[in-house]
């Protein structure tokens, strides 16, 4: 995993940029369809020190966490966004997106350890381990389905309704992959009862798609798609949601 951090000025420029276009795009929607839900959704990673025991693992995993998932939530919450990155002085701006929001949808995946290391770019090294012994994707990931228990109570604090928009695992194991489900959706089924206000749950995905720098070989397809013929076929696992949609609705 990269951390795809070469200027910083440009990244803050870019993630200001996109803040101000939800903020004009949430008032230009609600002058035309008061009742209309917008939202926006986010990628969010559980984070955790490599070695606990390391301060600088745990003083880097913390920024992390902070400038991954709760920056932009603290931003649509006060209107004033705070990004950190190590041993660089914070960039703080106010922006006009307090409330900004009918609905957060949240994109989980997995659990990233952080470690110090003074030989990569900004001191930082992201790794994966297989802690709780649930294996890992194909793209080499580690399954963390209680992460996102963490990620969802985070998301609460917005007090809008939250919808699972990307959640999913690649793997040409049908029966991983639906492991992978039950046990997530588990664990949304435990946040329901816990009082946290979720709407709904999309899998990732419904094909098997062109996985950013992996291409076509992350198969994270309900349907496996032969890219030759361009063929759906389905799979167990869709098989399964199936069931899970008709049989266990979500409530």
């Amino acid at each position: 995993m990269q951390t795809g951090i070469r200027n910083t000025s440009y990244d803050i420029r870019a993630l200001r940029n996109i803040l101000i276009a939800q903020q004009e795009a949430y008032d230009l929607i609600h002058t035309e369809r008061r009742e209309a839900q917008v939202g926006i959704a986010h990628n969010m990673a559980v984070f955790a020190p490599c070695q606990f025991w390391n301060p600088l693992d745990r003083f880097l995993s913390g920024i992390a966490k902070h400038f991954y998932n709760h920056s932009l939530l603290d931003a649509f919450l006060t209107g004033h966004l705070r990004i950190r990155f190590p041993f660089i002085r914070a960039i703080e701006m106010d922006l006009p997106i307090r409330n900004k929001l009918d609905f957060f949808g949240v994109n989980y995946y997995t659990r990233v350890h952080i470690r110090f290391n003074p030989l990569q770019k900004m001191g930082v090294e992201l790794k994966y381990k297989d802690m709780e012994r649930h294996g890992f994707t194909d793209t080499g990931w580690e399954i963390h389905p209680h992460g996102l228990e963490r990620i969802l109570r985070y998301a609460s604090k917005l007090a809008v309704p939250i919808i699972i928009t990307e959640n999913g695992i690649a793997t040409q194991d049908d029966q991983k992959k639906i492991r992978f489900i039950k046990r997530h959706v588990d664990t949304v089924e435990k946040c329901l009862k816990a009082g946290m206000d979720i709407r709904g749950y999309f899998y990732w995905s419904l094909l098997d798609n062109y996985e950013w720098l992996r291409g076509f070989g992350a198969r994270f397809g309900l349907y496996r798609v032969d890219f030759a013929t361009l063929d759906r076929i389905p799979t167990q696992a869709a098989t399964y949601y199936a069931y899970l949609i008709q049989r266990r609705p979500l409530s």
